[in-house]
């Protein structure tokens, strides 16, 4: 436990170096595409296709029926291109006897771009169900509301705030053609809400494990709706490694490319882990920016999940499984 301790606060110490070394400029922001979680954070958002707990919430909703589990989890997001604070909390529980998963969150975004705050709400409800052990389903609900910067980012100072706000939904399907190989297919934001801050997009990924405590993931990710700052919309691709260690610690490393922002970045992570629950933190830089205007960016994530073993045993229980 001690050798895992010291292994955590080297990685914490590397992420956040790292982060303060990238952030070495600003851009205009965008609302909630930033925020991916804090373990997708750390593997570059490449999580689509192994979207475990709160992962499947923001990215694919058919990844709650990856694995049996009750996660309780709040997060904190810090994002240097508007000074933008995240608050993030999520339910996921995917124990039911009758196999639907299911969860809920909610985030709140506050942010001073140029001076002029905006303020963004966004709460969604998800369920999912396996089709059998090769096939799951899942959809996302989601509500948005943007006030001032986020609802209008190009307007002049000292120009009335506006507000905007709708329903979305995500629709998302993982694909197991093997214990250790893993596709996923993911439809967001499909009501066209016409909005930048909540662009249509597909994303699709892919996601091996050659080993129980290793998983290697590609994605990409197509955005339709245009950048409402840089008109900006395309595919990034991004990849991400974690390992397990001892099952106390876990390490992250990403990166890829965001069209929208015109820039490439890299992502580092880690989670101390305990039968209880896991501390997580992750942090992502822009390394060069290829889009016109563009600079470096950087943000920083940090959760605690909280577990419920007893939920996953009686639901192992259930179904005549060991725990």
């Amino acid at each position: 436990m001690r050798a895992a301790a010291v292994v955590l606060r080297v990685v914490s110490l590397a992420v956040f170096t790292f982060a303060a070394v990238a952030a070495l400029g600003a851009r205009p922001a965008r609302a909630f595409e930033d925020f991916e979680g804090t373990r997708a954070l750390g593997m570059g958002g490449a999580t689509r296709a192994w979207a475990l707990g709160d992962s499947a919430l923001l990215l694919n909703p058919s990844g709650m029926s990856i694995a049996k589990i009750y996660n309780l989890e709040a997060a904190y997001g810090y994002g240097s291109r508007a000074s933008e604070n995240l608050f993030h909390a999520s339910i996921v529980d995917s124990t039911s006897a009758s196999t639907l998963a299911g969860g809920v969150y909610y985030t709140y975004r506050l942010d001073e771009p140029a001076q002029i705050s905006g303020h963004s709400h966004e709460v969604g409800a998800a369920l999912s169900l396996p089709f059998s052990q090769f096939l799951a389903l899942g959809a996302t609900l989601k509500w948005f509301r943007f006030e001032g910067a986020d609802d209008a980012p190009t307007a002049p100072a000292g120009t009335p705030a506006t507000t905007s706000s709708g329903l979305t939904f995500d629709v998302g399907t993982t694909v197991r053609p093997t214990e250790n190989l893993s596709f996923a297919v993911v439809g967001a934001n499909l009501v066209d809400r016409h909005h930048g801050q909540a662009p249509r997009a597909i994303g699709y990924g892919a996601a091996f494990l050659p080993l129980h405590d290793l998983v290697i993931a590609l994605d990409g990710l197509t955005t339709l709706t245009r950048d409402d700052l840089t008109g900006a919309r395309g595919t990034g691709v991004r990849a991400g490694v974690e390992v397990a260690l001892a099952q106390r610690v876990a390490l992250r490393a990403g990166g890829g490319t965001d069209p929208a922002a015109g820039a490439g970045y890299l992502s580092l992570g880690a989670s101390l882990l305990s039968e209880m629950g896991a501390i997580d933190v992750g942090a992502r830089g822009d390394l060069f920016p290829y889009g016109t205007g563009s600079a470096r960016n950087v943000f920083l994530g940090i959760s605690l999940r909280l577990f419920v073993p007893a939920a996953v045993a009686s639901a192992a229980a259930g179904s005549g499984q060991s725990p």
